[in-house]
């Protein structure tokens, strides 16, 4: 799925990526009265920003300790708790666990990217072939707007050695000769600018 976010004014030249939530359909009955339907994608920021203003509103703060929220049917129901009061912390960490997980990809000049679940690193694989030669496979990097294309060809000139597309079991993957975990964990890295911990490790 594509979303599309506020603009900050400022270019942005590497890739980000944020964990956010999703409204499921169990947390839409409290969301929606910000404006949030079922499906709809909230970074913690909007998440918290939406439970402080519902409980501020609604003069939910226990008077005897203001460290506590004593609940309403509502917070209760999407907090999946029988408890009358709970400590706002609490609150957030068990409203967040109750919400849909996904991942953002802010890509340069174009849509961020929405991944429900989690989001796979970048994969390398190596492979035996025939007279013992070793081929590495790499995956996952389409969800990073890196072309195939234009992967094989950057390994083919780092390497000098032959880089090729090839189909995969969803999508199309790059596939070199010999070992290339190292050169191509850098590329990524270094030209690509993908975080480190979306590069799996060697």
């Amino acid at each position: 799925a594509v979303v599309s976010t506020q603009s900050t004014g400022e270019e942005e030249e590497d890739i980000a990526v944020i964990q956010a939530f999703t409204c499921n359909a169990h947390v839409t009955p409290f969301f929606s009265k910000y404006g949030k339907k079922k499906g709809d994608v909230m970074n913690r920021k909007q998440m918290r920003e939406s439970v402080t203003d519902y409980i501020k509103k609604n003069e939910m703060s226990d008077p005897s300790n203001k460290k506590l929220v004593i609940l309403d049917p509502l917070l209760s129901t999407i907090m999946k708790t029988r408890a009358t009061t709970a400590g706002w912390n609490e609150i957030m960490q068990k409203i967040e666990s109750n919400c849909g997980k996904c991942f953002v990809v802010s890509l340069p000049d174009k849509f961020p990217v929405v991944v429900k679940g989690d989001l796979p690193p970048i994969q390398f694989k190596v492979e035996k072939r025939t007279g013992n030669k070793k081929v590495t496979i790499i995956s996952n990097f389409e969800i990073f707007g890196i072309e195939a294309k234009e992967l094989a060809q950057k390994l083919q000139v780092l390497m000098s050695s032959s880089a090729s597309v090839v189909p995969g079991v969803k999508s199309e993957v790059v596939q070199c000769q010999g070992d290339a975990r190292k050169q191509a964990s850098k590329l990524l890295l270094e030209q690509y600018k993908i975080p480190r911990k979306f590069v799996a490790t060697q």
